[in-house]
């Protein structure tokens, strides 16, 4: 995978995870336990890719 779709999907992966989670709080809906853990987990490992990914290619358009 090359960096734009690294960008892309790490981003795609935290828009997801927030609007369910917006979604169930607004709705009253609680989640499990596990389920937010789980969502926890990944954001917690998109966040670095999105900032890695996103240094990665603003250096690549200034060259």
């Amino acid at each position: 995978m090359n960096n734009k779709s690294l960008w892309t999907l790490s981003l795609l992966v935290i828009c997801c995870i927030t609007i369910i989670w917006t979604v169930c709080k607004f709705a009253g809906i609680d989640l499990p336990d596990s389920v937010v853990r789980i969502m926890g987990i990944l954001d917690l490992c998109a966040i670095p890719v999105l900032v890695y990914t996103t240094i990665k290619v603003k250096e690549q358009r200034r060259q």
